[in-house]
């Protein structure tokens, strides 16, 4: 078995860590990430920082924050204002760092992070959505490689198949980095494969809980108000579950090519998500921008995260340690043998490896407090605790998360939680004191639509697109 493992992360879009089987879904058909998770390590507690596509996406691929990076919202790149920028210009990303450290590198799905139409910096081969990622199945015009490619069909079966055809032409004595961005599971919550919807005719998606609109919601892709329909609740549940399913089949298909290739055991297989997605959980549908004003929700927040490597994994691991995506991107890097470089203390990398921790050893010093931003709202969330604090003036959300695990009694501002407050603030204020470049800083936005430079905020119920500091 090689030293250094071929890598292969599957970064899926908008899939929540609860809509599968092995973090308690009871319904919800995912075996093979089921099996993932069962012969590998299954993290039970893992988040984004940011809970939605663009900047959650940079905060892994660099390892660092939006405001030391300076993506702030989702980019919508059809503009081509949006679309033409490298927005990760002057970062070094996962792809630089294991190409230089002698990996073929490929990314077949989903960048968004600026010129998607384009191979990203670090990859020598793209299989990618140009512009903007459309709907789930039928005509679509795809890159290859910087090419136009207009094919038809379901759109996770046709990432799928670039994906192994990366794989069919990587040398088998050279180690490999493996991208893949399926969109299934993001809105709109309809044209999933008619097989998979009927396989959730009769289930009663118990494991969501009823919808009762929040007086904050600006949901996407559902009706604003009160005019849906039992069905229409059921429709859309059926094509989410059907969606983890076909996620869930095409990730199969990789994992048995690279059995079949007697490669997958050389290889680290991590499955994650961007961020997480609500489907009716806390009265909204969707993520951090399905709110005004924005929101840290764990449903938001918390993503799948399992990690398959028999050289260093043994089978049937749960880690209850809080991680996020900078410590992803710190345990890719180790494992991939990416030497330190002389520019890493002046990045500040806010992650931590968890080699040690998939590895099953024991670590007494690990930070479990995760931060996260959107904008100019800042969190900090403990085991216990979680904070939310919208500058500059609020208003702000404090959580008792053991006594209300569903986050339904905001706390803020009471006296008699003012020193708890008062110590997350500080935590908070530490944190960003180390991981924030003020030229790109999240405090520099005066209220989302406000710093919206491409599309005028006209009235409340527009969504906000395209965002930046700048």
């Amino acid at each position: 078995m090689q030293a250094r493992p071929n890598i292969l992360l599957f970064l899926t879009d908008d899939h929540g860590a609860w809509a599968t089987g092995c973090y308690g879904n009871s319904e919800v058909q995912s075996p093979v990430l089921d099996r993932l998770a069962g012969e590998g390590a299954r993290f039970a507690n893992a988040f984004t920082p940011s809970p939605v596509c663009s900047p959650a996406r940079a905060c892994l691929l660099t390892g660092r924050t939006p405001s030391q990076v300076g993506i702030h919202d989702w980019l919508e790149e059809a503009q081509p204002e949006i679309g033409d920028r490298d927005w990760l210009e002057g970062e070094t990303t996962l792809a630089e760092l294991l190409a230089g450290a002698g990996y073929r590198c490929g990314l077949s799905g989903k960048w968004h992070l600026g010129r998607s139409h384009l191979t990203p910096r670090g990859y020598d081969w793209h299989f990618g959505l140009p512009r903007w990622q459309g709907g789930h199945s039928g005509e679509y015009t795809y890159v290859l490689n910087d090419r136009p490619v207009t094919l038809t069909g379901n759109k996770t079966g046709i990432i799928t198949d670039y994906a192994l055809r990366f794989l069919a032409e990587t040398p088998p004595d050279r180690p490999f980095f493996l991208q893949i961005g399926p969109i299934a599971t993001h809105s709109p919550y309809a044209d999933q494969e008619p097989d998979l919807v009927a396989r959730y005719a009769g289930a009663t998606f118990a494991d969501i809980p009823p919808y009762r609109p929040h007086p904050w919601h600006r949901n996407e892709g559902f009706p604003q108000g009160d005019d849906f329909t039992d069905e229409d609740l059921l429709r859309r549940y059926r094509h989410y579950y059907a969606a983890v399913t076909d996620i869930d089949r095409n990730v199969g298909r990789v994992l048995d090519h690279l059995r079949d290739a007697r490669r997958l055991d050389d290889t680290l297989v991590i499955y994650t998500a961007d961020h997480g997605l609500t489907l009716g959980h806390h009265g909204f549908w969707g993520k951090g921008n399905s709110t005004r004003p924005l929101n840290m929700h764990e449903t938001s927040l918390r993503v799948p995260l399992l990690i398959r490597w028999p050289a260093e994994v043994a089978p049937g691991r749960t880690v209850e340690h809080c991680v996020d995506h900078y410590d992803t991107f710190a345990t890719i890097r180790e494992w991939g043998g990416v030497a330190p470089r002389p520019d890493d203390a002046e990045r500040r990398y806010p992650g931590r490896g968890y080699r040690a921790l998939a590895r099953g050893e024991p670590v007494t010093d690990w930070r479990e407090a995760r931060f996260g931003e959107y904008g100019d709202l800042r969190m900090i969330r403990t085991p216990g605790w979680k904070l939310v604090a919208r500058h500059p003036a609020g208003p702000d959300d404090l959580f008792d998360l053991r006594r209300d695990p569903g986050e339904t009694v905001n706390l803020a501002g009471r006296p008699e939680y003012a020193a708890i407050e008062a110590a997350l603030r500080a935590e908070l204020a530490r944190f960003y004191a180390a991981h924030d470049d003020p030229a790109k800083s999240g405090l520099r936005v005066k209220g989302l639509p406000r710093h919206n430079r491409v599309e005028a905020w006209r009235d409340g119920r527009r969504e906000a697109r395209g965002l930046q500091v700048y």
